[in-house]
């Protein structure tokens, strides 16, 4: 288990690293708080039609709609959608999009919220984006890798907040995280913000972070209030921007001082809270 308990906020970039020195950590467990339960279904969405263009958004203002989206030829997969109420989703939402069948649309939720998610809103996000959205009263309990905004990115998650947000995962290489579980290479993670939320996972290298687990491409602008981050099993590193960063070879760390966190390059092996766990090499996430 990783555990540090750090305050406001943390960064960690891809390059210009510098290193401030702060944040303790303790043991086997990185520490800002947060929790999510409920089991994860993987959504097979039909192919859809190229309705929506970025001048002419579709709306979405309930769990209807908001389901339609990859599952219905007027709700496409590269389709522009912007939220125009808060949603409560049903206990039968199902992810948008999946590995095969990626979301690379834009999703702008316009400072609005999603309640009630029991898995990713996205399943995998691919050059899309999804911005200005909040999520409260989620809980999310998953055998596989897992996000709450999405649960791999290789787009970009932006201005995310998450209130009362609980995950957990459990198994081997389920990473998890706020704003991504895996953050890929073509992936960015940024301006995540966390209060009263909880992300842990149990099982052999999974990682886990507050703005992703696992990651590969950019995590900045992370913040954590009265949150934690916690790993219980081997190789299985927690911090607050990510669980794991993998560079060129090499994992990129920071500590907290003064609300802020900024990374630095490494040489060698670091396990523990602030930005992330240790160097090594990241597994293949369980999907």
């Amino acid at each position: 288990m990783l555990t540090a308990n750090c305050s406001i906020r943390t960064e960690f970039q891809d390059s210009g690293f510098t290193y401030n020195d702060a944040c303790p950590v303790n043991g086997t467990s990185a520490s800002t708080d947060a929790t999510v339960s409920t089991a994860a279904k993987e959504s097979t969405p039909t192919t859809a039609s190229t309705a929506a263009t970025a001048s002419t958004p579709i709306k979405i203002n309930d769990t209807e709609t908001l389901s339609k989206i990859g599952r219905h030829p007027d709700y496409p997969l590269d389709g522009t959608y912007q939220q125009t109420a808060d949603i409560v989703v049903t206990k039968d939402y199902q992810s948008i999009g999946n590995a095969t069948h990626p979301f690379t649309g834009e999703y702008d939720g316009q400072r609005r919220t999603i309640s009630g998610l029991s898995d990713c809103l996205v399943d995998t996000l691919k050059q899309g984006n999804i911005s200005r959205l909040g999520f409260t009263d989620t809980h999310i309990n998953s055998t596989k890798t897992t996000g709450v905004a999405a649960c791999t990115a290789n787009g970009t998650v932006s201005d995310i907040w998450a209130e009362n947000v609980h995950i957990s995962t459990s198994g081997d290489n389920a990473y998890a995280g706020i704003g991504a579980g895996l953050v890929g290479g073509g992936g960015m993670v940024t301006n995540t913000t966390a209060v009263n939320s909880t992300v842990a996972t149990s099982g052999e290298n999974a990682l886990a972070g507050i703005g992703g687990g696992g990651v590969f491409g950019t995590v900045a602008n992370t913040s954590a209030v009265n949150s934690r981050v916690e790993t219980s099993g081997e190789n299985a590193h927690a911090g607050i921007g990510g669980g794991e960063r993998f560079w060129n070879g090499c994992q990129h760390h920071g500590s907290e001082q003064h609300g802020r966190n900024l990374g630095y390059k490494c040489t060698r092996r670091h396990r523990g809270g602030g930005l992330f766990g240790s160097k090594e090499r990241l597994p293949t996430p369980r999907r």
